[in-house]
């Protein structure tokens, strides 16, 4: 017995030391070294190509709902408003976006207090022209949130706006809203373009943290919050 201990003990000490993988953290930015590796593998069709281009910030603390609806809209083959500041060429804007069919749903000022829900979202993006749908956080799990990333990810005609918790991506801040550019297979991970540009890069997350961080309350509407899917209106 004391031979078979005396063995096991040398053939531990021979054994190579056992090494620690640290774990992915959950948010992936954009520069980091792993943000790198994810960018290079976005796929040509990914709606990543068709939405940079349109890519902007949003003008205040508050318009983080029409930077991203902006972004969107200026993508989209449709018929866009003249902003005087850019006349006569045709142009979304954080400031003609508001219409005024839009101000009957949202007015600009109300925007500036508490942003905007789900619903309000949807409802001013339909008086804008294009098809909007909305799905709630808390009606889809892991499984079918993936199932309709990697669609629409793969989709030149759709856009998806994410509705999220900051907070659940480890972020300081509250409900916040942005666009979803692409899906990555190999890490299960979806590419979020902040449209709080001064405050955080594009960040991959996992479909398991965008799913808990749609998954929240939203207090204006008392509904969680979710995803708003855009395209053309078939005509």
């Amino acid at each position: 017995m004391k031979i078979s201990i005396s063995f096991l003990f040398l053939i531990l000490l021979a054994a190579p030391p056992l090494t620690v993988v640290a774990a992915e953290p959950e948010v992936i930015y954009w520069n980091s070294d792993a943000g790198k590796s994810l960018r290079a593998r976005i796929t040509p069709e990914a709606d990543y190509w068709q939405l940079i281009p349109w890519f902007t910030n949003q003008i205040n603390q508050s318009y983080c709902g029409v930077a991203s609806a902006v972004t969107v809209l200026n993508a989209m083959p449709i018929k866009k408003p003249v902003d005087p500041i850019y006349a006569p060429y045709a142009y979304f804007t954080q400031s003609n976006f508001f219409t005024p069919e839009v101000v009957k749903v949202i007015s600009p000022q109300t925007v500036s207090n508490q942003g905007m829900t789900r619903d309000e979202m949807v409802q001013t993006l339909t008086q804008l022209g294009v098809k909007a749908t909305t799905v709630a956080g808390d009606e889809v799990d892991e499984s079918a949130l993936r199932k309709m990333v990697q669609k629409a990810m793969g989709d030149d005609g759709q856009f998806v706006l994410v509705n999220f918790l900051r907070r659940s991506l480890g972020q300081p801040g509250g409900g916040h809203w942005s666009v979803l550019a692409a899906y990555d297979t190999q890490s299960d991970r979806v590419l979020i373009l902040d449209v709080s540009k001064y405050m955080y890069e594009p960040e991959w997350v996992t479909i398991r943290t965008l799913r808990k961080a749609i998954d929240t309350l939203d207090a204006e509407s008392n509904r969680a919050r979710g995803l708003v899917f855009v395209s053309q209106e078939k005509k």
